[in-house]
């Protein structure tokens, strides 16, 4: 990838200088920098014509509080062959407490010539950084650093040119890039495509940039000419977003003939804190006699705690770079360090360059050396302390009989995403896991360290153990029959094989204990063993008889006596329950199992034909829960369902295999058709509203019968049951004879009358009425010949629902009000019924209009002559 970064050519000389000097701004930006407390530093850096009358040894900047102020330039680097510099200003303010503010700095002179921006000789410069002061973003609070400046920057016409502002964040933040369109009058973006454009929309070409390394690139441009554009870096904390800057920058691109230098690039990588790197770059340049120059930027050299080293070296034609870093555990960190290395030839016509990415993880050394020993009914932890100082905490995680191999702490992932969940943390290099922990299970464990910045270790590599064998392991609670009255589980379980016969001399009984419910109910001992001398025996079968395990699941455990010593209690294990849930055409099957192994595999049986015991496997499953589909409605359909686990541990059975009761039921057609689709149309002439929808038995049912049409009125209410239809080829209604065509609907399928499902609504649908018409006659004669006796509106009204309508002599008296929509005044005063003299009368209405919304008031006042005699 090769860019052009600086050009000794005369036409481009000649191209800047033949600007007007009343023109300067071509790039700029501001930076921040956290003094102390809410006092902040602000860098301004311009890039401006240097022969321009329109200098500025100050400039006006707005804090984003509401006050502005003028800050000094304290620095100018003059750039003489291309007639531009860089002006650095500075200045520093105290903000009263946590806000977002907005700092800006606006001039009136943009050069003009640039071919993105329309007239941009008229618009104004502005740039603008975006400052977040708060609490809650932890500390330190906030900086930025850009250690390039583009002034000035050139590209070749149809070379590909990539750029890279080497920005970091010293707090640690992370950034990423995008691009924005440049800002002008009150620091507004400019309009799209109004004002500016994307340098390659009218340049050719196409323009991009890595938001999340910053190198943005051009390929191809292919009009020459001057271009503004504007990367915005934002700063993410912890996720959250707390701050930008923004760099409005300006690129020439002229006709040039030279060939750019080529790094070899490096691919990214990982180390632990204490690790040295020492990693080569070579640039290479395929024009003979160029001098190239290799030198690096980024965070990681600017380091206050054990800075990074990249040396400048210069050679002809080949040059070699070392990057050298020893990082130590200050410099571990969550986010990785990016370095830009950059190549740069002198050719004497234009000088071009490369850069190269690549990126750093420093993670603190694993744990080393972790030993897991089982202690009674707990697991003890023991590792040796993280070789960084600063730890804050040791994260535990466990998984239950993990197989993970590490290679490498890059490739090894979050310990969640290699199965382990977090049980607790410690501040020593010790930790007791208090379970629960069964035995016969074999448990894992991975531990990291955390330092004060949060960032957390490698994993430890991981150790393994179980539980020691000291007490029964319960192994099969399996139904035998199904019965209400005569019900008989089978019940199993393993000695144990590593109890401290020394400790525990015998002789040895067993006692099994039964609950109901899931242990829910009170226990009652069922099984007293006889005594044995060895505890060395085959595993324990009990068949528990004359039980209801048709409609109750039972819960055992079984403790283990030296002589009348208890020694332990097993875990409860209960039988598998199932639970048959008929629907249409179908029976779903759910179960409930309370077991201290792991079940892996369910295998799902049907009695056929029903009533004859003899159960056929229609299904697998590793999940709890099956639905037995095809089924027909009202038939019987019985069910058992076997279960396949173990535990991790070696020495226990294996597999373990339970059987659940039987259960029948028979499907019934509880599931509601799927909705139609509704469409609405209508015609404010006839004062009607066509409502039509689709027919679910032709795409996604098979048993609509009928549907329910619902209505409101006005948006926004309640839809009541309007009507019903009887077939499911209605599909069509007219709604009329309500002096309006407003409303919302929607309708509802509907299966057979046997079961009543009634679907979800369908889509809703609303039609508004047209324009309502009412409009009043200025005259009318009520002299009792029935023509024109009686003021009323130009008929026909349509879609109003009442009117306030009031009419008063030229005195201001009230003579006549009604809310009839037809009003049919006969000219008399309401008050004295007399009729009223010839003359001018004044009235104001209001016409309640019918709307989707609601009722529409519209008003207006008028002027209504009456004439009593011919």
């Amino acid at each position: 990838m090769s860019l052009l970064k600086k050009i000794v050519y005369t036409a481009v000389i000649l191209l800047i200088s033949a600007q007007a000097y009343a023109t300067h701004n071509r790039s700029g930006t501001i930076r921040y920098r956290h003094l102390f407390g809410t006092t902040y530093e602000f860098t301004v850096t311009t890039c401006t014509k240097s022969s321009s009358e329109a200098d500025r040894p100050e400039l006006e900047i707005k804090w984003g509080d509401g006050s502005l102020d003028t800050i000094p330039r304290i620095n100018i680097e003059a750039i003489p062959p291309y007639d531009v510099q860089i002006n650095t200003y500075v200045g520093t303010h105290v903000y009263t407490g946590p806000s977002t503010y907005i700092i800006s700095v606006e001039d009136p002179n943009r050069n003009s010539g640039v071919v993105n921006i329309n007239n941009s000789v008229d618009k104004v410069f502005c740039i603008q950084t975006e400052l977040i002061i708060s609490p809650f973003i932890g500390t330190p609070n906030n900086s930025l650093v850009i250690e390039d400046c583009p002034c000035p920057e050139f590209a070749c016409l149809n070379s590909i040119y990539c750029y890279n502002l080497s920005a970091y964040d010293p707090d640690g933040d992370s950034l990423s890039y995008s691009l924005v369109p440049c800002r002008g009058e009150d620091c507004l973006e400019m309009s799209i495509p109004a004002i500016y454009n994307y340098p390659d929309l009218v340049g050719g070409g196409d323009m991009s940039i890595d938001s999340v390394t910053g190198t943005l690139c051009w390929s191809l441009p292919q009009v020459p000419g001057e271009y503004n554009f504007a990367i915005k870096i934002s700063e993410w904390r912890s996720g959250f977003y707390v701050g930008s800057v923004v760099q409005d920058m300006q690129l020439t691109v002229v006709a040039c003939d030279n060939n750019p230098p080529d790094i070899v690039d490096h691919p990214d990588t990982c180390v632990y804190a204490g690790d040295s790197l020492a990693i080569e770059f070579i640039a290479t340049d395929p024009d003979p006699g160029d001098i190239v120059t290799i030198y690096g930027t980024g965070a990681v050299f600017h380091q206050s705690n054990n800075p990074a080293i990249f040396a400048e070296e210069s050679s002809a034609n080949s040059v070699s770079g070392f990057f050298l870093w020893e990082p130590n555990c200050e410099n571990a960190s969550n986010a990785t360090y990016s370095i830009i290395v950059h190549a740069e030839d002198n050719d004497p016509g234009v000088q071009l360059s490369d850069l190269s990415t690549f990126r750093i993880k420093v993670n603190i050394p694993p744990i080393t050396n972790l030993i897991v020993t089982p202690t009674g009914n707990t697991m003890t932890l023991n590792w040796d302390p993280s070789s960084c100082s600063g730890i804050t905490q040791y994260k535990i995680y466990r998984s239950l009989d993990s197989a993970i191999t590490l290679d490498n702490c890059c490739e090894a992932g979050t310990p969640a995403a290699m199965g382990y969940t977090l049980i607790g943390t410690s501040t020593t290099n010790s930790f007791i896991d208090n379970g629960p922990l069964i035995v016969g299970n074999d448990y894992c464990y991975l531990v990291t360290a955390v330092n004060s910045s949060g960032v957390e270790s490698c994993v430890s590599a991981q150790d393994c153990e179980h539980l020691n064998f000291e007490i029964p392991v319960m192994t099969n609670v399996s139904v035998y029959e199904t019965a209400n009255a005569t019900g008989k589980d089978s019940i199993l379980w393993s000695y144990p094989k590593e109890l401290n016969t020394t400790l525990y001399p015998g002789p040895y009984h067993y006692q099994l204990y039964r609950s109901d419910n899931y242990g829910g109910g009170s226990e009652t001992l069922v099984l007293t063993t006889p005594q044995e001398i060895s505890i060395i025996n085959d595993d324990t079968v009990f068949s528990d008889v004359i039980l209801n395990t048709e409609t109750i699941p039972y819960t055992y455990r079984v403790e283990l006596y030296s002589d009348n010593l208890l020694i332990g209690t097993s875990l409860e294990a209960s039988s598998i329950f199932i639970t048959l849930t008929p629907n249409d055409n179908q029976i779903g099957i759910s179960w409930v199992e309370e077991i201290p192994w792991l079940n892996s595999s369910y295998e799902i049986y049907r009695e056929t034909p029903t009533g004859s015991g003899l159960f056929n496997l229609i299904g697998t499953t590793n999940s709890i829960g099956y639905t037995d589909t095809g089924l027909i409605n009202g038939a019987t359909y019985c069910y058992k369902i076997k279960t396949i686990g173990g535990y991790t541990s070696s020495g226990i059975i294996n597999p373990i295999i339970n059987w659940s009761q039987e259960a029948c039921a028979s499907p019934v057609d509880l599931t509601a058709p799927c909705p139609p689709t509704a469409f609405i149309n209508g015609d404010c002439d006839l004062e009607e509203t066509y409502i039509n929808w689709t027919n679910p038995n032709n795409s996604c049912a098979d048993d609509v019968t009928r549907y329910n049409l619902y209505f409101s009125p006005f948006s926004g209410d309640s839809l009541e049951l309007l009507t019903s239809f009887s077939s499911d080829q209605d599909t069509f209604y007219v709604h009329k004879d309500r002096g309006s065509i407003a409303g919302c609907y929607y309708i509802t399928a509907l299966d057979s009358i046997q079961y009543d499902n009634e679907s979800l609504p369908s889509n809703l649908v609303c039609i508004d009425n047209c324009e309502g018409y009412y409009e009043l006659p200025n005259i009318f004669t009520p002299d009792g010949d029935l023509v024109n006796d009686l003021y009323h509106p130009l008929l026909p009204i349509k879609f109003v629902d009442s009117v306030e309508f009031k009419v008063y002599n030229r005195w201001g008296e009230l003579v006549f009000e009604t809310s009839d929509p037809y009003l049919n005044w006969n000219g008399t005063d309401m008050e004295s019924g007399k009729k009223l003299n010839d003359g001018v009368y004044f009235y104001t209405i209001v016409v309640y209009e019918i709307k989707l919304e609601g009722l529409i008031p519209r008003s207006w006042q008028g002027g209504i002559q009456i004439i009593n005699s011919h």
